[in-house]
């Protein structure tokens, strides 16, 4: 067993365990403290789920903007370079979110200063997404993507955990953890990051660069059907911490721990799983994660309790797991010379629309059916169920040199 983990081990470059190390530290840094801000502006500040999910729906416009922004910016400047300035002013920005909180500055500051947190993190990503795809040849991408999940994955294990315990002393604290742990990041991507130089795009810069998707029906497709899904992973962050917390009653640790769950065991499933599958079409893999996931999110309407909700955590962490190593392989084989920080902007805008869009989507019917939960529930999974249909079809027109890892 233990040759085994050496000889993975020793398949990627150290460039590409730097890269996961800093982003699992990046990772701990933001999961310590954002999961909690949605039960913040609840609890302490009065707002609705629908008022929050319309927050989450305005960072969605600009955070998915900064996303291609970023992409686009990837392709032309220096990934490394990138990757710390970023990290070093989200520093100052989780900084500034705890002075907000500790003294009391209101939402609209708050507010603000989370929006510029979010621009600085949508540039981040797809930056780190096409770093992957700079370091390793084509055929080691699906589990290299893998690798740099579970890295961040086990931030996210760890940070909620954290932020659960701390977050019934001091919100603002929370914050200023952040800003500790995501300095440490900037230095790891400082110090010890080496990565190969790629040819940059030298052709001016124009607006209608930014929406690739026009041009490549295949892309259009997946970035669709990807958006979809998101909608309804992204109940993780905002609905369902408040169904879980202020609806059913369970404890702000018993959240962080569900997160913990969550965080654990994507580490620890992630890349064997992604090993076992790596013979099945990406668009296969996406429509098996889709379909976990409409059960498990499903199950939160059906069964009331936190035993009950450890079961859906688990069944949505893996569907998890069979998602976003073929989901960004699939971006970057479809993506010409070239353009792969293009297209994992434009994949970046797609999931964060999603991601963003998806508290609002969940807000809204919780706070017209939360009286009924199986109603609420099966109607926010039912895009998953959508968009696992969509990709079955679209595995049957999409060429095998894009499906396959081969």
């Amino acid at each position: 067993m233990f040759k085994r983990l050496f000889d993975f081990f020793g398949e990627f470059s150290k460039d590409l365990w730097i890269l996961a190390f800093g982003w699992f530290v990046s990772a701990l840094g933001f999961a310590a403290s954002i999961p909690f801000i949605s039960i913040y502006f609840h609890s302490e500040l009065g707002l609705s789920t629908t008022e929050i999910g319309v927050f989450f729906a305005v960072i969605a416009i600009v955070r998915s903007l900064f996303q291609v922004v970023g992409g686009e910016l990837s392709d032309r400047i220096s990934r490394r370079k990138m990757l710390i300035h970023s990290q070093g002013i989200r520093v100052i920005t989780f900084i500034f979110l705890g002075l907000a909180i500790q003294y009391h500055w209101g939402f609209w500051a708050i507010g603000i200063i989370f929006t510029f947190n979010s621009i600085v993190g949508a540039v981040f990503m797809p930056t780190v997404n096409a770093l992957v795809a700079d370091i390793l040849p084509s055929k080691k991408r699906l589990e290299g993507y893998a690798v740099s999940r579970s890295a961040g994955n086990l931030g996210w294990a760890a940070g909620p955990a954290l932020g659960g315990f701390l977050a019934a002393k001091s919100y603002a604290f929370l914050f200023y953890l952040s800003g500790g742990i995501t300095l440490l990041s900037v230095f790891i991507f400082w110090l010890f990051l080496v990565v190969p130089e790629v040819g940059k795009i030298q052709e001016r810069f124009r607006f209608s660069d930014l929406i690739a998707v026009k041009n490549d029906t295949n892309l259009a497709r997946h970035a669709v059907l990807i958006f979809f899904l998101y909608l309804v992973i992204a109940q993780l962050i905002a609905p369902m911490s408040i169904y879980t917390v202020e609806m059913v009653g369970l404890s702000e640790s018993q959240l962080g721990m569900l997160f913990t769950v969550n965080g654990l065991m994507v580490v620890f499933m992630q890349i064997p799983i992604t090993r076992l599958l790596a013979r099945f079409r990406f668009t296969s893999q996406l429509a098996w994660g889709a379909l976990l996931h409409f059960i498990g999110y499903a199950m939160f309407g059906i069964f009331i309790g936190f035993e009950y909700f450890v079961l859906c955590m688990i069944i949505i962490s893996l569907g998890e797991v069979f998602l976003s190593p073929p989901s960004l392989t699939l971006t970057s084989r479809l993506a010409p010379e070239g353009r792969i920080g293009r297209y994992m902007g434009v994949h970046g805008f797609f999931v964060t629309a999603g991601w963003s869009l998806g508290p609002l989507y969940g807000g809204v019917i919780l706070d017209h059916f939360g009286q009924t939960p199986v109603v609420a529930w099966m109607i926010i999974s039912s895009l998953a169920l959508l968009s696992g249909l969509g990709y079955m079809i679209f595995g049957k027109i999409l060429p095998l040199k894009y499906n396959t890892r081969e």
